[in-house]
């Protein structure tokens, strides 16, 4: 059986200082057939040069800055192999990751995609691991989540020096309207399978990596290695998630509208759980709202919100000089509960020596 190829894409907006490390770690992984195609959505820094030593290895696009959903979209209609995988420009790959999913593709040709567990390091190098739960935040096991557990070994032949895991199986979609479980730096995909809605989103600039693979999982199985594949690296330029607590609440109802909120099917089993999901959004851009004294457009968000927590409601309704009255009065509350504070610090620094003192003259 012939080897499965990979096309690697790379989706890069000024991230000069980032970009040449990111490649090295794919470089490290590809093998002879796959592809590394390098997406420059636009950068105004000096990307192309530093990258130019590696012209030879990799295929360039470029065009107008349009955003990640947009540049990985360019990557995956210029991708010509069977399989696709994504890497972000400030992150890393392990050097056996594209040998454990290949291996493990080729043995599953009923899997549609699969993903993996992440490390992170900060700007001093400090390592921490298994980090997807910490996004997902899901206490349940990938049992659970997605399937039974298999040792890889059982379905492929680990890479030499890789202590064997456990790989999960199944259905990815009905758990993905709790929360996202798959980090797109350490996902791979069958490309002509997945069709036309492999695509992701090109008019948000977050969750649009969700949003597609809540299509993915709604045609195909997925598979989860409960092992890490890729580092995310700390730095000190701009990440694709930077947007506030409101504008991130606004994309996720619009990707829960175009997905779940499409699929009839899925409502009708599932109904309750969805309303009360997208309540749960609406009621986090009523909150930002209230905070910023925009209480109107809290109470539109509240009535799709379909009334949303009752404090937030009485937020909203209040007029102007009764929200300052209580704002002053919860300042004058911290400040009395501080000097309470003081006062019994002061008040225990005296108390206890003279206890000490008298129980020992007692004895």
């Amino acid at each position: 059986m012939n080897q499965l190829s990979v096309s690697v894409i790379i989706p890069t907006y000024n991230r000069a200082k980032e970009i040449v490390r990111s490649l090295r770690s794919v470089l490290a992984a590809v093998a002879p057939g796959d592809e590394i195609i390098v997406v420059d959505d636009g950068s105004t820094d000096n990307t192309r040069e530093v990258l130019e030593p590696y012209r030879n290895l990799i295929r360039w696009v470029s065009g107008p800055h349009r955003g990640p959903g947009a540049a990985r979209n360019c990557g995956i209609a210029a991708a010509h192999n069977p399989l696709v995988g994504f890497n972000d420009s400030d992150d890393e790959w392990f050097a056996d990751k594209l040998a454990l999913q290949r291996a493990f593709m080729q043995a599953r040709p009923d899997v549609l995609f699969c993903s993996s567990d992440l490390g992170h390091k900060d700007r001093m190098g400090t390592e921490s691991h298994h980090v997807l739960l910490a996004w997902h935040q899901d206490p349940r096991s990938w049992n659970e989540i997605l399937g039974p557990a298999r040792p890889y070994s059982v379905i492929a032949t680990l890479p030499e020096g890789r202590t064997d895991f456990n790989v999960h199986v199944g259905s990815l979609y009905e758990a993905s309207l709790r929360a996202g479980y798959v980090s797109t730096p350490t996902v791979i995909v069958r490309r002509e399978q997945a069709g036309d809605i492999f695509r992701f989103g090109e008019d948000i600039p977050v969750y649009e990596d969700y949003e597609c693979f809540v299509r993915l999982a709604r045609i195909g199985q997925a598979a989860h290695f409960d092992c890490e594949t890729v580092w995310q690296r700390d730095h000190d330029g701009p990440r694709l998630t930077d947007a506030n607590a409101f504008d991130r609440a606004g994309y996720y109802i619009k990707v829960l509208q175009r997905t779940f909120g499409t699929d009839r099917d899925f409502r009708g089993r599932h109904e309750n759980l969805y309303r009360r999901t997208l309540r749960a959004e609406y009621s986090t851009r009523a909150r930002h709202l209230i905070r910023n004294g925009r209480r109107e457009e809290a109470r539109a968000e509240l009535r799709l919100a379909e009334s949303g927590p009752l404090g937030y409601r009485l937020l909203a309704a209040l007029p102007n000089g009764v929200l300052l009255v209580l704002v002053d009065l919860y300042h004058l509350t911290k400040k009395l509960k501080n000097a309470l504070m003081v006062l019994m610090e002061e008040l225990i620094s005296v108390i206890v020596p003279t206890y000490h003192r008298a129980r020992s003259d007692t004895r």
